[in-house]
């Protein structure tokens, strides 16, 4: 079955399960447009040129009457603005929460609100930026990352270690120490950090116990894979209102998580989640939370997942019915 050719989704990066996931909801192409090397800030006002050129390019050979784009940055948003207005096409954008609160988007978030208002629907993840954009006077919908739909079960019945694994991208706000000290204190429990080591302090991976190990950046069939071995996923942040990618993936795996309590996080997840400060003793005090109660959480999550899933198709059915009503037109 061919791709409907009157929606497009574009995003500037080469890889986002979301826009990919939308798009493939759809049955619409999803261009990932980018050039030089990716999420290099010094080299951006550059490579923007290019991607520019190339977003108004495949919109006008395809001619969508409706184009998804995923924020940041937001120069994508901008350039599919400007195609609508010379074609006559409506756009929808996309921002993903880093753009509102991270330090490196800050400056734009001007910009953000000017293109959040000629926007036929600003998609965002949380009720609170729902509110935002309302309050600069741009329409605004609520849709959760969609859950992927995998079978987290490889670890059922497995004998010990008991294994936990740790998503994180070594980010300033994504604590690694705290993690190591609790694996330091927990020698029975195999902790495995996902994450493109390039990007940490080689100090601190050489001071990491012999019951860490470091498998680098995985992605496709081997991230699921680990996170199917696993009995427990961990991601951490300093952040309030991050909703963590890590978390989520293992949400739709059905696996009991350890997560840091901040706002947006104990909203989102009510069941099937410890959630800890960022220490060590609280991650320690976590793990065996989870330990002791293992299959409750696991049931617990499992529900959770069917609950978010039922409420993404919802939220989804209203963006498509917008969206068709606008194909129509």
């Amino acid at each position: 079955m061919g791709k409907r050719n009157d929606l497009a989704v574009v995003v500037w990066a080469p890889e986002e399960n979301r826009s990919e996931q939308i798009a493939e909801r759809f049955g619409a192409p999803c261009y990932q447009i980018h050039y030089f090397a990716y999420k290099r800030p010094l080299i951006a006002p550059i490579k923007y040129v290019p991607q520019a050129i190339k977003t108004l390019v495949v919109l006008w050979r395809q001619r969508p009457r409706v184009v998804y784009v995923t924020n940041p940055p937001v120069f994508a948003a901008l350039v599919v603005a400007l195609y609508a207005r010379l074609s006559g096409a409506q756009f929808i954008m996309d921002t993903h929460s880093p753009a509102l609160f991270a330090r490196k988007w800050r400056w734009s978030v001007p910009l953000q609100r000017m293109a959040a208002r000629w926007a036929l629907v600003n998609v965002v993840d949380q009720p609170r930026y729902r509110r935002l954009f309302e309050s600069w006077g741009a329409p605004a919908l609520v849709l959760e990352k969609p859950l992927a739909e995998c079978d987290g079960r490889d670890s059922a019945g497995e004998p010990q270690p008991f294994r936990v694994t740790v998503i994180n991208t070594f980010a300033a706000d994504e604590p690694l120490e705290p993690v190591l000290e609790a694996a330091r204190r927990l020698p029975d429990v195999c902790f495995t950090v996902l994450g493109d080591t390039a990007l940490a302090d080689a100090r601190t991976l050489a001071r990491a116990p012999d019951n860490v190990e470091f498998p680098g950046y995985l992605l496709g069939d081997d991230y699921w894979r680990q996170l199917a071995r696993s009995h427990v996923v961990m991601a951490l942040t300093t952040y309030p209102y991050s909703l963590l990618a890590g978390g989520h993936d293992g949400l739709s795996l059905g696996k009991p998580l350890i997560l840091s309590a901040q706002p947006a996080l104990t909203e989102f997840y009510d069941r099937g989640v410890v959630f800890v400060e960022n220490d060590a003793q609280s991650i320690v005090e976590g793990v065996q939370r989870i330990r002791q109660e293992e299959a409750r959480y696991r049931r617990e999550i499992r529900e959770l997942a069917d609950e978010k899933r039922r409420e993404w198709q919802a939220s989804f059915e209203q963006l498509r019915a917008l969206v068709d009503e606008h194909c129509r037109g």
